[in-house]
């Protein structure tokens, strides 16, 4: 995971709680108080799920309410740091298509090459009539995450589509599959 979505979490904590409650956060999932995290840096998978389990609990929310709240903060962010990622499509399903892309850019910037293959084989897409197929498979589980963020852009381009995950890692599947699918 690159340190922009751990600096993200912070920032949204800090923004909702106040940043007692980010230290609290950083302490209960052993993290040091002061430790910093680069956009170009990947750090521990174990670390961040420390982090978000330790926000649930600090916030008092289960982890589907902190993905729905944290994709909003994100898409926020998103909007104002890379516009033109929202203008280069014209509609959610162009922009989920491109989302692999996007998600595999951040590992140009990582000098580790296992690190690098590892963010980049967390995403694939298989494209339908219909629509997309997006395979996911990652031991932070943020499937509901990347569900929420699809919603969003949904709501973003007035587009509509039904959502369902047919296989899920938190179910003891090999991957996460969602199946996006725009009506005709």
């Amino acid at each position: 995971m690159v340190g922009l979505i751990h600096k993200l979490l912070f920032d949204l904590i800090e923004e909702m709680a106040g940043m007692e409650k980010v230290l609290e956060v950083k302490r209960m999932a052993g993290v040091e108080e002061d430790k910093a995290f680069r956009m170009d840096e990947v750090y521990d998978d174990d670390e961040w799920q420390r982090l978000f389990s330790a926000t649930c609990e600090v916030l008092g929310v289960t982890q589907d309410q902190a993905e729905e709240v944290f994709a909003e903060f994100f898409f926020k962010d998103s909007m104002k740091r890379w516009p033109m990622w929202f203008w280069m499509s014209k509609t959610a399903r162009e922009f989920l298509q491109r989302q692999p892309k996007i998600h595999n850019g951040f590992a140009t910037g990582v000098r580790d090459q296992k690190a690098s293959q590892a963010i980049n084989d967390k995403f694939e897409i298989k494209h339908h009539e219909d629509g997309i197929d997006v395979h996911y498979r990652s031991p932070n589980q943020l499937c509901g995450l990347y569900k929420a963020l699809a919603r969003r852009l949904m709501k973003h381009y007035g587009d509509e589509a039904a959502i369902e995950e047919t296989k899920c890692l938190k179910k003891g599947d090999s991957e996460c599959e969602i199946r996006i699918r725009w009506a005709a």
